[in-house]
């Protein structure tokens, strides 16, 4: 137990100074300047008519505006082309790109679709975003003061926002993929890869690295994009949403939860190196085993009441969790083992994993 408190307050340490804060006008200008003269937002979207239609309207509301909103529809059998048709018919820096087929064969449906929504985009500085973030009108000003002070690739992992009580369920998957991902740098040590939801980057950088052609066949295309650039010398800089830039992951039910968090758990489980997969694995572990002997003593409760305290603390910078996600947290592991166990099952021995009516190669 000691090392899981002492494991959760380095975790604590190393995300502090990478949540964001909103910009001070006089502390760094929000105009376009490090060569950037025209944003271009790129939205790969497959049937996403729950989420399109938020997202475009938070963008036409930005403090700092794009230049142009790209929405890649990829091949999506819901109202997603028209729903982004009438806000192009308002506001023509609205732009829909339809890609009527599956992508090739070695290609990867997220990949692809950005690829396209580059080539289809003019912008020096180019911000891809999920579908279902939610950026709060100070949002892409914030983003580029990020990039105007580090260049290189910013990216971010937004807050978590929910409306039903299954959505709750990937609490631990949150809390591994903040802070087990290796994402945010102590000291001088270089992060891992990128949060995909949030990624800003210059449109130079980009084809200079390769783009999403050199990840194509990848499902961590995030994690693989980030270290990309690190391969290239390039600076990569994540953080965390702190409520400027929100999402709500799989607005679709509990199964959708299900398939979106098996779809990469086990794959991302090793890819900050083996050293950071082992002290992830003893701090889960101290987790996991105080569920099975909470109520065996005393002594033993008041070490389940500071896991309580651990958690609730450790979930503050994540989302909108509530007392019970903390008081009722081994629902939330058992949970999250049963994710695991089935991804390393479909990674491992199936060779291949679902996402969105796709069958994914792995």
């Amino acid at each position: 137990m000691i090392f899981n408190f002492a494991i959760s307050f380095f975790y604590l340490i190393s995300i502090r100074s990478h949540i964001l804060k909103r910009t001070i006008p006089n502390e760094i200008s929000l105009e376009k300047k490090n060569g950037v003269q025209k944003i271009s937002v790129i939205i790969p979207a497959r049937n996403e008519e729950l989420n399109i239609g938020k997202i475009l309207s938070a963008l036409l509301n930005q403090t700092v505006q794009p230049d142009e909103i790209i929405v890649i529809n990829d091949d999506s059998s819901d109202k997603t082309a028209k729903i982004v048709e009438t806000y192009s018919r308002v506001d023509n820096r609205v732009k829909l790109v339809n890609l009527k087929e599956d992508p090739p064969e070695d290609w990867i449906g997220k990949s692809w679709a950005l690829w396209n929504g580059v080539h289809n985009s003019d912008g020096d500085l180019l911000i891809f975003l999920d579908a279902d973030v939610e950026p709060e009108k100070e949002a892409i000003g914030i983003l580029l003061s990020k990039y105007n002070k580090l260049g290189g690739m910013i990216s971010v992992w937004p807050y978590q926002r929910f409306e039903r009580f299954y959505e709750h369920l990937g609490f631990t998957a949150n809390l591994l993929t903040v802070y087990c991902s290796k994402n945010f740098r102590f000291r001088n040590l270089k992060p891992a890869g990128a949060f995909g939801p949030v990624i800003v980057t210059s449109r130079k950088d980009y084809f200079e690295t390769g783009g999403h052609k050199v990840i194509k066949n990848t499902v961590l295309e995030d994690l693989k994009f980030g270290r990309m650039y690190l391969e290239n010398g390039k600076n990569v800089s994540n953080f965390l949403g702190n409520g400027f830039l929100k999402f709500r992951m799989y607005p679709g039910g509990i199964l959708q939860l299900f398939e979106g968090h098996t779809k990469n758990m086990s794959a991302g489980s090793i890819t900050g190196g083996v050293l950071n997969f082992i002290v992830a694995f003893i701090w889960m572990a101290g987790f996991y085993s105080s569920i099975f002997w909470m109520f065996d003593s005393l002594s033993h409760f008041f070490v389940y009441t500071g896991m309580v305290l651990v958690i609730y603390i450790l979930s503050k910078p994540l989302g909108d969790y509530s007392w019970y996600d903390y008081v009722f947290y081994p629902l939330h592991f058992l949970f999250f083992l049963l994710i695991f166990v089935v991804s390393t099952f479909k990674t491992l021995f199936m060779r291949k994993v679902s996402w969105r009516g796709r069958v994914i190669r792995v």
